[in-house]
């Protein structure tokens, strides 16, 4: 058993989804009899689901809390039947599910709600504000047994009940596995729309766009997204990817350099599709998809990139940047409040360019200022980010041409000094790539304007 909650720091990860624990947190687990009374405390077990959720506050981190189940998988149990579904013996349904069960399904879910916030039956007060409503009913054999309908009842009786009780409280849905038709986006966005049902978020996955490894898919899923939703008026609505990975099952590649570089570029073109949190799935050592090695439970390579993007926090206010492309080449730059230092994250995910030449210009400070820049990189022939040169300089333009090939990630730190401070000097070479950034649009958590062209949080344990 290891303890992830120092590694999840340092990649800057701050918030945990509470999904595929395979019983804690599932709510037939704490609602075993669904034809139990749904408002005695009694009817509820909460003890698996305690530990975990109290885990995840206890490590100082934001549980994003989904309602629904685990992943199936081999449980024998019918756990992907829509709440209230009976079957007979043989396994014949006998009752589907209709929307006096998902009202009941509602009571419980604010039942959750209330003992994980309001200390409601020996609960807490943990203050959980985002209540993801299932995860994934386009997979039925793994997750939803019933129809896309029942479905949008289930989530209208849910999140009305949960705004009900708390109208602060974000909710949201569906947790979408990838499958961008219209029955589980434009279908449910229609009818919230018509039922007056709040839709504060809505959630969706992809793994590397399933079959093209691209990390622009990010970017052109998230604007299928944004669009679907603000065609039907749903234009506050966060995009939020509850699950991301390079690749899935066996053909995960995260602990690779292409992964580094995947990640970082992904992350770039979430951001700039708008999407407003991104979990890694999984954040923990479990085979293949964990952020750590299943045997020896230490980080594997991609994290390096989370550390990477948990450095560009550091400057938030986002500046224009020239230069990335839709095959995985990405720039990102931002600068912080009062101006103090500029920073620059370029990725190479698959690219034939032997280098790139940057030029900032407009630099937050006078033309007599001093300031120095700082190098990392990773890339194949390193394990970590490594600081490989410092650079003193004066003015408001600082310009500088390195070699970088393809899996490769840099960040650079231009930072205001004072004239006493020890310099390094190291040359470098000059490759064919350009990078121009100028005062430009904030770095933040908000979704930006709908760009012309890329005009960019977090994990949770799984299958």
């Amino acid at each position: 058993m290891f303890d992830f909650s120092e590694n999840f720091r340092q990649f800057g990860i701050d918030s945990i989804r509470s999904h595929d624990f395979y019983g804690p947190t599932d709510w037939w687990v704490i609602f075993p009899n669904f034809t139990a009374d749904a408002n005695a405390p009694g009817s509820y077990d909460f003890a698996s689901s305690d530990q975990r959720i109290g885990a995840i506050h206890d490590g100082g981190f934001e549980c994003f809390y989904r309602l629904g189940t685990s992943w199936k998988g081999d449980n024998p149990l019918p756990i992907n039947d829509p709440p209230g579904t009976i079957r007979d013996q043989g396994g014949q349904v006998v009752h589907q599910a209709d929307s006096d069960d998902f009202k009941k399904f509602a009571n419980i879910c604010t039942n959750i709600v209330r003992h994980y916030n309001q200390n409601w039956a020996g609960g807490h007060s943990y203050g959980i504000n985002y209540w993801e409503v299932w995860n994934e009913p386009d997979m039925a054999e793994q997750f939803w047994a019933g129809t896309p309908g029942q479905y949008y009842m289930l989530y209208e009786e849910t999140a009305k009940a949960i705004k009900t009780l708390d109208p602060s409280l974000k909710v949201g849905g569906p947790g979408l596995s990838g499958a961008f038709t219209d029955i589980y986006l434009g279908g449910l966005a229609r009818w919230c729309r018509k039922t007056s049902t709040p839709l504060d978020f809505y959630s969706w996955h992809t793994y590397g766009g399933r079959d093209d490894y691209n990390p622009y898919c990010y970017y052109k899923y998230a604007r299928i997204v944004r669009n679907a939703l603000d065609r039907y008026g749903f234009h506050n609505t966060e995009s939020i990817v509850t699950e991301w990975n390079a690749g899935i099952r066996d053909e995960v590649f995260s602990d690779t350099p292409a992964g580094v570089a995947y990640y970082a570029s992904s992350l770039m073109n979430m951001l700039d599709g708008g999407v407003t949190r991104a979990y890694p799935y999984v954040g923990d050592n479990a085979p293949m998809l964990g952020l750590h090695d299943h045997e020896t439970g230490q980080p594997v390579r991609a994290t390096q990139s989370l550390i990477a993007w948990k450095r560009m926090q550091e400057t938030p206010l986002r500046l224009a940047a020239i230069g990335s492309d839709k095959k995985g080449y990405n720039i990102l730059a931002g600068t912080n409040e009062p101006a103090r230092k500029v920073q620059i994250l370029i990725s190479d995910y698959q690219s034939n360019y032997s280098g790139w030449a940057l030029r900032v210009t407009n630099l937050p400070w006078s033309d007599q200022t001093p300031y120095q820049a700082t190098r990392w990189v990773l890339d194949p022939s390193r394990t970590e980010l490594e600081a490989v040169e410092t650079i003193n300089r004066t003015g408001r333009t600082f310009v500088l041409k390195r070699n970088m090939s393809r899996r490769t990630i840099c960040l650079i730190e231009i930072r205001k000094t004072w004239p006493n401070r020890q310099t390094e000097l190291a040359p470098g070479k000059l490759p064919p790539r350009r990078v121009l950034l100028r005062p430009g649009r904030r770095l933040s958590r908000r979704r930006p304007p709908a760009p012309k062209r890329p005009p960019i949080r977090r994990p949770a344990p799984r299958r």
